[in-house]
């Protein structure tokens, strides 16, 4: 044992100076975190007021291919907030969703159906919001489920005419399987983290979620057409309508804010291929409008929001430096480094996590599997940066087709590989030196 611990404390001081580098990442990202920390301290919902803040409210939503059962339970919830109306822009496919929605409808003077034959979810939404006579319309997803009576606490925010965009807290429906605790896991940072600390530091956020956002009709009018015909990489946005009305809304100068008091429920996926594919999606969509937003000019005359963004893109590589140093530390036989990584990991993110697991304290068991998709989703976003012109997946026509976009397939596979083959060498020049 003697001998043991000796090699060890030798090993600690010929290795001293490989930690100073790698300290000065970590005291980074901690400290970047409690800045985070001590914004979001400063962050309150906006209470109802006396008098009670009143303003007509419309519920659009897009419907395509839903789950009839929970596209009826999420009406049903919806209307549990009284809507002044309630318009369903449904795709002429989807005839389950149409029945549901005749049925909810029939004794309902207040809710409306259009049957679209135009695919896609920007299109049904602007013919919502087109349609929609009320001065605040809540864009809400098919599979989202109110608490009840949230209208209130909804319109609160818009007593200040300042602000022109509200978003919501969310959460998983279901959390039984382990991709449906991951993504609960990930929307509690942003519930408890990210947005409070945007909305506290500028009331400006990154994103209101397509799931349920909240804004003022009149502002979203007149930038409909920039919405359905938006340009990126010069390629024509399919995606991402949430970013993008976001971004197009505080372009114009308007405020946006989080209300943590005002919670919803949405589905999670169950299949890991469904949760990577959302991830690049989400991921891409990201890209494309945080680079459009740096271009434009306006972020920067909001500091927090800036700093938030830019972080968030730095992120991506400082998260894949940890497992590549552990792993570099195993090869050499370095256990002081491989297991002060691997204590960090699992003590770092359960202190993060300490709002998430007090209500869900079970899910401590899953900690290990976490902090590995982080790192997966680091590659995950080192991928998307490489893919970012790319839209959606689209099924090929023909052999020829299918095989072209296997050679970009793999193009951007080895690219993606080469960046983290950079990384591992510049990594291993100090672990290995």
């Amino acid at each position: 044992m003697a001998d043991t611990t000796s090699t060890l404390i030798q090993q600690f001081f010929d290795y001293l100076w490989l930690y100073f580098p790698l300290g000065i990442i970590g005291f980074y990202r901690w400290g970047v975190w409690g800045f985070k920390r001590i914004c979001a301290g400063r962050y309150e919902p906006i209470q109802i007021g006396v008098p009670t803040y009143y303003s007509s409210l419309c519920i659009v939503t897009p419907v395509y291919n839903e789950d009839p059962a929970l596209f009826k339970k999420a009406l049903e919830s919806w209307q549990a907030s009284y809507p002044d109306e309630l318009i369903a822009v449904i795709d002429q496919r989807d005839i389950p969703c149409i029945e549901v929605f005749k049925e909810f409808a029939a004794d309902k003077h207040w809710a409306h159906m259009i049957v679209t034959p135009n695919p896609g979810k920007r299109p049904a939404l602007a013919l919502g919001i087109r349609k929609a006579k009320s001065k605040i319309v809540a864009l809400v997803d098919s599979d989202v489920i109110w608490s009840p009576a949230i209208k209130e606490k909804l319109l609160a925010p818009f007593r200040d005419p300042q602000i022109g965009g509200v978003a919501v807290k969310q959460n998983a429906i279901e959390s039984r399987q382990l991709w449906q605790k991951i993504a609960d896991m990930l929307w509690d940072q942003r519930n408890y983290l990210d947005w409070p600390s945007q909305a506290a530091m500028g009331r400006s956020l990154t994103c209101l979620s397509g799931r349920t956002a909240v804004y003022r009709r009149h502002i979203l009018l007149p930038l409909l057409d920039k919405f359905l015909n938006e340009i990126i990489l010069d390629r024509q946005k399919e995606s991402g309508e949430d970013k993008c009305l976001t971004r197009l809304v505080q372009k114009e100068g308007w405020r946006t804010y989080y209300q943590s008091n005002v919670q919803i429920y949405t589905a999670a996926v169950v299949e890991f291929k469904t949760f990577w594919k959302q991830k690049l999606r989400w991921t891409r969509n990201t890209y494309n409008s945080d680079f459009t937003s740096m271009f434009e000019g306006w972020i920067w005359k909001r500091p927090y929001l800036a700093f938030f963004t830019i972080d968030k893109f730095i992120s991506v590589f400082t998260l894949l430096i940890g497992p590549i140093a552990f792993c570099i530390s195993l090869y050499l036989n370095n256990w002081i480094l491989a297991v002060s990584i691997l204590v960090l990991w699992a003590v770092g993110r359960g202190i993060k996590l300490i709002p998430h697991l007090r209500k869900n304290p079970m899910n401590i068991r899953i900690i290990p599997i976490y902090v590995g998709s982080n790192f997966w989703m680091g590659i995950a976003k080192l991928y998307a940066l490489v893919t970012i012109r790319d839209q959606k997946w689209i099924r090929p026509k023909n052999r020829y087709e299918a095989r072209k976009r296997l050679i970009k397939r793999m193009k951007n596979v080895v690219l993606t590989s080469e960046i983290m083959i950079v990384m591992v060498v510049l990594v291993y020049n100090f672990v290995g030196r």
